[in-house]
């Protein structure tokens, strides 16, 4: 956390701050808006990506991706999002953080704009997308950061393969009963399938999420890593999903 900070100069009404439980990260939200889950931070950790490389988050959201990708790996990122009011928010979480000059926050559309944005421009990117077809329930208001209204997974795998320098790797969440849409959209943008690994929120549960990496310009060669599981037998957190939390340091927000 930024120290002399005063919380209340960063925050519109309806905001809060909340702990990412990382050497002092927050992240403001607002209460009705879309905030960020689990798949995030998940998502955050199995991304490998190194120190000085640069990383798009395509449709970042809240931030949160962004902002543990910086803090986890110190590589600078390019977080897109079309919603003017998260990128205003975004861009307070990264002043009152103090990684503005690492976290660049841009309101453009990464499926559309991907000129102004920089083509093959990018080491890594990372994207969090809409999990449901138009067709799948009720459209809500924040219909666009849950369901394919401005982006379907083809659409996602197109943009990130013009934004990835030639070698560049995609990191991607999707539902797992949509695996195969992912790797058609993915092969066909001639971004390779490299690592896949498939997450259940109890053991006795089916997959409910699969978290993937994909190269471009790489040969067919898929590496299946064992699964993550959320939940234990008690309904608690497994020990790799407090370690992915950082709930077992007495430090965790300052290491």
């Amino acid at each position: 956390m930024s120290m002399g900070v005063n919380n209340e100069s960063f925050l519109l009404e309806g905001e809060r701050l909340d702990s990412l439980d990382y050497k002092g990260m927050m992240l403001i939200q607002k209460k009705g808006e879309f905030c960020f889950g689990t798949d995030s931070v998940i998502l955050s950790s199995f991304a490998r990506v190194k120190k000085n490389e640069s990383c798009i988050d395509m449709g970042a959201g809240s931030g949160v991706i962004s902002v543990l990708l910086h803090a986890r790996t110190l590589c600078r990122v390019t977080a897109v999002e079309v919603d003017p009011d998260q990128c205003g928010r975004l861009k307070r979480t990264c002043e009152y953080n103090g990684i503005g000059e690492c976290v660049t926050v841009q309101n453009l559309d990464y499926i559309r704009d991907t000129e102004l944005i920089g083509r093959g421009k990018f080491d890594a990117a990372v994207c969090n997308p809409p999990y449901f077809r138009t067709d799948c329930g009720e459209l809500s208001r924040n219909s666009g950061a849950t369901h394919e209204v401005n982006a379907d997974i083809p659409s996602i795998a197109k943009a990130a393969a013009a934004l990835l320098r030639y070698g560049g790797k995609f990191f991607l969440c999707f539902p797992a009963q949509r695996l195969s849409e992912a790797f058609t959209a993915l092969t066909q943008a001639e971004l390779e399938p490299k690592r896949l690994r498939l997450v259940r929120s109890k053991r006795v549960k089916p997959p409910y999420l699969a978290l993937i990496e994909a190269k471009s310009g790489a040969k067919p060669g898929l590496t299946i890593e064992d699964e993550l599981i959320i939940h234990g037998e008690n309904g608690e957190y497994t020990e790799e999903l407090r370690q992915i939390y950082h709930l077992d340091s007495e430090n965790g927000r300052n290491e």
